[in-house]
């Protein structure tokens, strides 16, 4: 891309803006070199790649590299085998820290989201071994200080320098103390000079102080006297400073020595931070300026929607809505100055720009960019006082130079084409320079003040006009971008809002040919239609979304009428449990009835008959997973014989033994079983067949039942199932009483036995045996 279009469109400055958001000082050198890339693919896999890193933002947050000095220097000192200082050492342990904590994040966010594939590839370069990393943080702290750890050796002379600096201090003190030397000293303290420790002794009291003079004071009263037994401490203090020196330079020297061991992932690892750097900046850019990612194609087109120019305030700038490309390859923009024409051409040029080099723009979803090769500008005066340029010179020579450079893969941009010349001529040359480029198929935006082009636009193919919106009432403009309309001067408009007398109006008026005024009126007119179309448009719009407001209303409505429904049918069936239950009680007396005719020998009866008969009572009750409840059919005529479908017994199929007189109740047999129900209740399945069916018939036994059932031996399930059976003939034998023998044991069998009888409907009460009843062993069962 050339560099006069990158300066005049401020590309630079976009460039500082998303160097701001940089970690490192390799991801600054990136943005610092950023430029439009020469090949489709490099765009569209830069693009990509801001996506990729716009998702690990958004679900990472920020990356976990530490803001160091470049350490590529120091990389490559140690691949030769020099010795690295602390500092140096210490950064490129924190560097392969976060190169090794990035790398996992990426791994992570791999498995969870679909379309990482280029970052997870940039990640394989950040493998460092971690021994490396482990091994510079054993030695060193995060500030570079060399730890006591870091060799035997090392913490064994740290440990006697501690020693000696403590034995210094003892004598220190105990000479500062001492009642015998204090009338000598100067002053009570202790002082450092050149490195060793001295009291301050009166000048006319050095013979009371032994030791070796260091310093006197500026008035001469005062001496420095490092004392003759501090002194011998301070030289074995100053033999083992040395020896600590020699072992720490022995130590960077090993630790240097594996820095070069892994030079070359290192320098793999450093240039894949850099790129993810660089990458992960551009997405924050594009969270700041709230960009999307632009569609990229393959063709000399480009649309924008709702584009804002990233230089200007976000919240202030309008919106530009523009095309190039399509159905026309020049757009021809008019319009009064300070109105948004160069703005427009900026926004253009530096949309290409940055979507060429992989950033993202702010803009709407659907914004289309297509690949330019080249973007050529000539915007702004440039008037070359060194040149001896005019305007239209400098303007004119920047042109040449364009137009012998531009292909069909090219876009230019003018500003004010043809001007700083005579109005005729200017015009002229614009529309030849025009037809020029049409004719070579170059894709091209133009502003200018001249009425010869807004005519040129309407009688060229391929050309379109475009203006600035002016609003004449308050006199400014609305940077409205309005396609395929031609601006007004609205000279007349502004100098009559700002006062100029009517007759001299009048008499400009009069100055203007029968075309100029036609024109005017024409462009004032379509103005008109397109303003009064557009706000057709906006109330369609208002109108949509009152629309859509009412259909998700209606969606939610339909919503909570759903779960209302729901809560209908829950209840539904909940009632309908209610009435099965009652069932099941009816049953139970039914039962109770039959037990006490064959008692009185009426009907004859066999046990397992009885048994047989509950145990499809039983099987009525419906299955907790019911979810919806039988509707009622339209009523037919229902006779004896009829097999029905009972609703209130889960859908249990019935013969229908008799109707009620009034037709609302039927007696209807399930089974063994009678009962009687209500006609809106059951739904006929089947009309009687003229055939006569078997009446079952009842006879007695007489059975020898027990006051007690020993039920030791069995589990739960065995002894619920002898019980009941007990049970049923104990209440035809007439007891009111019985026990039930189970043991101690473990007491598992008596707490399943006492918690099936406590719900029992043929038991009254259940209790414990007493003292001669068998006591714990023993369950006493009354029946009601």
């Amino acid at each position: 891309m050339n560099q006069h279009a990158l300066k005049i469109l401020e590309f630079d400055k976009i460039q500082n803006q998303v160097t701001a958001h940089c970690s490192t000082v390799y991801g600054l050198e990136r943005v610092a070199a950023m430029e439009p890339l020469k090949q489709f693919e490099e765009v569209a896999a830069a693009l990509a790649i801001t996506q990729e890193a716009a998702t690990f933002y958004r679900l990472k947050g920020e990356p976990p590299f530490v803001q160091t000095k470049d350490v590529r220097p120091a990389v490559h000192r140690a691949k030769l085998g020099s010795t690295l200082a602390a500092v140096e050492l210490v950064a490129i342990a924190q560097t392969a820290r976060g190169a090794r904590q990035m790398r996992r994040q990426i791994e992570i966010m791999a498995t969870e989201v679909d379309g990482t594939m280029r970052f997870a590839t940039m990640a394989e370069q950040l493998f460092v071994e971690k021994t490396l990393e482990d091994d510079l943080f054993f030695c060193l702290d995060e500030d570079g200080v060399i730890q006591d750890r870091a060799s035997v050796e090392l913490r064994t002379i740290r440990q006697e320098m501690r020693t000696v600096q403590m034995r210094v201090k003892r004598a220190l003190d105990e000479l500062v103390r001492s009642p015998g030397l204090q009338k000598y000293l100067q002053d009570q303290i202790v002082t450092v000079r050149g490195e060793r420790y001295c009291l301050a002794v009166r000048a006319d009291s050095q013979h009371a102080v032994r030791g070796i003079i260091h310093d006197v004071s500026a008035s001469g009263s005062t001496l420095f006297i490092e004392p003759e037994r501090v002194a011998q401490l301070s030289n074995e203090l100053k033999r083992l400073e040395t020896a600590q020196m020699r072992e720490i330079e022995r130590i960077l020297t090993r630790l240097s020595a594996l820095v070069g061991e892994y030079a070359e992932s290192l320098q793999a690892a450093i240039e894949a931070i850099g790129d993810l750097d660089f990458a992960l900046a551009r997405a924050r850019y594009a969270h700041e300026k709230k960009a999307t990612k632009p569609t990229l194609t393959n063709t000399a087109y480009l649309q924008i929607r709702k584009g804002r120019h990233p230089l200007l305030d976000h919240d202030r700038v309008v919106p530009l809505d523009v095309q190039v490309g399509d159905s026309f390859s020049a757009l021809v923009i008019t319009g009064p100055n300070t109105g948004g024409k160069t703005v427009t051409l900026k926004t253009i040029g530096l949309f290409v720009m940055m979507a060429l080099s992989g950033l993202f723009l702010p803009a709407e979803e659907g914004t289309e960019i297509g690949f330019f090769s080249e973007v050529f500008a000539d915007i702004g005066d440039e008037q070359s006082i060194e040149q001896n340029l005019s305007t239209f010179s400098s303007h004119m020579t920047n042109i040449v130079r364009i137009l012998t450079k531009a292909d069909r893969h090219s876009l230019l941009l003018f500003d004010e084409l043809g001007a700083g010349t005579d109005p005729t001529e200017g015009a002229a040359l614009a529309m030849a320079i025009l037809d020029y480029l049409h004719g070579e198929g170059i894709r091209v935006v133009a502003t200018t003040h001249y009425s010869e082009l807004k005519a040129y636009a309407y009688t060229t193919e391929e050309t379109l006009n475009a203006s600035m919106e002016f609003d004449v009432d308050t006199l400014s403009p609305t940077y409205r971008l309005l396609l395929g309309i031609p601006g007004r001067s609205n000279a007349f408009a502004i100098a009559r809002r700002l006062g100029l007398s009517e007759n001299v109006l009048q008499v400009a008026n009069e100055k203007l040919s029968t075309q100029d005024i036609r024109v005017e009126d024409l462009i004032g007119k379509l103005q008109l239609s397109v303003k009064t179309a557009q706000d057709e448009e906006l109330k369609w719009k208002v109108a949509h979304e009152q629309a859509e407001v009412l259909r998700k209303e209606l969606e939610e409505a339909q919503r909570e009428e759903q779960m209302r429904s729901e809560v209908r049918h829950k209840k539904a069936e909940a009632e309908l449990r209610m009435r099965i239950k009652r069932t099941e009680r009816e049953a139970d007396m039914i039962l109770l009835e039959l037990r006490e005719l064959r008692e009185k020998g009426i009907v004859q009866l066999k046990d397992h008959e009885l048994t047989g008969a509950r145990k499809r009572l039983e099987g009525l009750v419906p299955d907790e997973t019911l979810r919806t409840v039988a509707t009622v059919k339209k009523q037919k005529s229902v006779a004896v014989g009829d097999e029905v479908r009972v609703l209130t017994l889960a859908g249990q199929k019935a013969t229908v033994i008799d109707v009620a007189s009034s037709g609302l109740e039927l007696t209807v047999a399930v089974g063994a079983m009678k009962m009687k129900v209500d006609r809106e209740n059951v739904e006929l399945l089947r009309k009687a067949q003229s055939m006569d069916k078997p009446m079952p018939t009842f006879h007695r036994t007489v059975i020898d039942v027990k006051p007690s059932l020993d039920l030791r031996g069995t589990n739960v399930e065995e002894a619920i199932r002898e019980i009941d059976q007990y049970l049923d003939r104990a209440i035809l034998a007439g007891y009111q009483q019985v026990s039930l023998i189970h043991g101690k044991g473990t007491g598992a069998l008596r707490q399943g036995l006492q918690s099936y009888l406590r719900h029992h409907p043929s038991i009254h009460s259940v209790r414990l045996g007493g003292q001669g009843e068998g006591g714990g062993g023993v369950t006493v069962v009354e029946l009601g």
